[in-house]
């Protein structure tokens, strides 16, 4: 990867962590409307109240239908 390459690459992880701080500012999964939640197995890790296996999810979705949102804010 060269010098503008890489200059490029960290622009686009700034604007994406700044978008992911956006969202999870409001507390609401941008793609279904739930809450999200901080996953404490990574920092900066959040997912949608209703990402994931029923076990894993808030108790407020078990038995909803799945939602994938997740994104990292560092």
């Amino acid at each position: 990867m060269n010098k503008a390459e890489r200059q490029a690459s960290l622009v686009r992880m700034r604007a994406a962590k700044e978008e992911a701080n956006k969202i999870v500012s409001t507390g609401v999964c941008p793609e279904c409307g739930a809450k999200l939640r901080s996953n404490t197995s990574l920092t900066g890790w959040w997912q949608c109240g209703r990402f994931g296996r029923d076990s894993f999810r808030l108790p407020e979705y078990r038995g909803q239908k799945d939602c994938g949102f997740q994104c990292f804010t560092d």
